[in-house]
């Protein structure tokens, strides 16, 4: 009788080989998944410091930028000075750069990343556009921290970005003019009520038009640089901007604490739903709100002033034309006690003028200044005297009136008044970064810009602020008479940097 044996049963020498080829499986799964996940791991860190390395880059960048404002400014609080050298290093948080010292919250930039950036800035006390030889020398240097896979013990990636200003500087129409209204240094203030809007007088190379309220812009900016102040700088009152406001609160960085407003008061843009007042998507907390400074350069080849429009040969104030429309450069004139119009005395301007005054600059009465030809241009420095533009102002008669062909001006200048009482329409812009501006007028007509170290306005101002503005033409040429003239000429725009070298380590 044949023993019993169970069905299918493996012989145990099969069971054994079945087990091995099993184990070896196992085996070749995990040398695989070992190897993706180090391959994983690899790339993870790879994707890291790639993404640290750009934001490294953009950090460096705002470093320098922070150096531009402490140069632009003469603002070094709470930097360390030594010699000719100013130095900080600053953490980036949610809010900007802050000094590391206070110990801030660093910003993270995803994966663990955060950074700070050393700042150098050699001859800090030589102008920004001085030609003095050394000027001065930017050093920004950004690290990030890595997370602990990025690297080794302590990953880090660092960019260092130098500049220094280059040889020569450049005098040329400054494309500067930026915003509607902007105070450098204090605040920014509608007493009543005011609108503000924008246009653009120069739509496209060679065609210019007139202000038209049906295509009215909302590209007005309104902004004070003032950043260490305990109360609002930007005070609209019941103004309405089209536009966006700057400001920034040194106090409270990540709030819009600069801004105050009356009932009134708005901030809107063209998709501003009709409930709102004050857009917040139209509020730009910055802690260097963007108006630039520049110098003048002032001509040398200026001439005595013509007999007929003086009295004294040092002040102009007699009825007379000054310019030629065949002109093929500006006329230059030194006035040197200013400029004094009164009663019904009126200066006719027909080509580009340059009139330098050291004197005050006074319209009263029916009294006025005014561009009567497409040639005409007025650019008028005033170098230690106060400007009272009253009496009919200086007004522009032509069938289009470009903003871009006046410019009232100082840089100099911190000790004077700039006070505007006309209600005549003026287009041009009014220039002086270091002196309050007061206007007074009832209803103040200004197509252009207004630039002050503090403006206030009594009224209800209407601003029409020209785009045209932010690239003013220079160069005056006889066969393209509604190019700018003379109005812009003569002002040094910003240093341009070379010798721009990045590393990466």
């Amino acid at each position: 009788m044949r023993p019993f044996s169970k069905k299918g049963a493996l012989p145990k020498s099969e069971r054994g080989a079945a087990m091995l080829a099993a184990l070896c499986l196992a085996m070749v799964f995990a040398i695989s998944l070992s190897s993706y996940l180090a391959l994983c791991y690899t790339s993870l860190s790879l994707s890291t410091r790639t993404v640290a390395i750009s934001h490294s880059s953009e950090l460096a960048e705002a470093g320098v930028e922070q150096a531009l404002y402490a140069l632009n400014n003469n603002v070094w609080t709470n930097w360390n000075l030594s010699g000719s050298t100013a130095s900080a290093t600053m953490t980036m948080t949610s809010s900007g750069l802050v000094l590391t010292s206070t110990n801030p919250t660093p910003l993270n930039y995803g994966n663990g990343i955060h950074g700070q950036v050393a700042i150098t800035v050699q001859n800090y006390y030589t102008n920004l556009y001085s030609t003095a030889t050394p000027g001065p020398l930017i050093t920004s240097q950004a690290t990030m921290t890595l997370p602990a896979y990025a690297g080794v013990s302590t990953p880090s990636v660092s960019t260092t970005v130098n500049y220094g200003n280059s040889s020569s500087i450049s005098s040329e129409a400054a494309p500067l003019f930026v915003n509607a209204v902007a105070a450098t240094s204090t605040t920014l203030r509608f007493k009543s009520a005011g609108t503000v809007d924008s246009y653009n007088s120069n739509p496209s190379s060679g065609v210019y038009q007139k202000y038209s309220a049906g295509v009215a812009g909302y590209s007005a900016i309104v902004l004070s640089q003032d950043n260490v102040a305990s109360t609002a700088t930007v005070r609209l009152g019941n103004a309405v901007v089209h536009g966006y406001a700057a400001g920034y609160d040194y106090s409270s960085p990540g709030t819009t604490n600069w801004l105050s407003y009356s009932a009134s008061g708005k901030i809107i843009g063209p998709s501003t739903p009709g409930t709102t007042y004050i857009d917040s998507s139209r509020l730009v907390t910055s802690p260097v709100p963007y108006q630039p400074l520049f110098l003048e350069n002032l001509p040398s080849n200026w001439s005595s002033l013509p007999a007929g429009c003086t009295t004294d040969g040092m002040t102009i104030n007699k009825t007379y034309t000054l310019g030629s429309t065949t002109a093929s450069s500006p006329t230059i004139l030194d006035a040197g006690n200013g400029i004094s119009l009164s009663g019904n005395q009126l200066l006719t301007i027909q080509g580009p003028v340059v009139v330098i005054c050291y004197g005050n600059v006074t319209i009263t009465g029916a009294a006025g200044i005014q561009l009567t030809t497409p040639q005409a241009s007025l650019q008028i420095f005033i170098e230690y005297g106060n400007l009272s533009l009253g009496g009919n102002g200086i007004t522009n008669t032509n069938l289009t009136p470009l903003p871009k062909k006046v410019c009232i001006l100082d840089t100099t200048n911190t000790w004077s008044t700039v006070t505007y009482s006309t209600n005549s329409p003026y287009y041009g812009v009014i220039y002086f970064p270091y002196l309050p501006i007061s206007v007074t007028s009832t209803n103040p007509v200004t197509y252009g810009s207004i630039v002050g170290s503090s403006v206030t306005f009594t009224y209800s101002p209407t601003i029409h602020y020209d785009r045209a503005l932010r690239s003013p033409t220079t160069a005056y040429t006889v066969s393209t008479p509604l190019q700018s003239g003379a109005a812009f000429d003569y002002l040094e725009a910003p240093a341009a940097f070379s010798g721009l070298v990045t590393s990466v380590q």
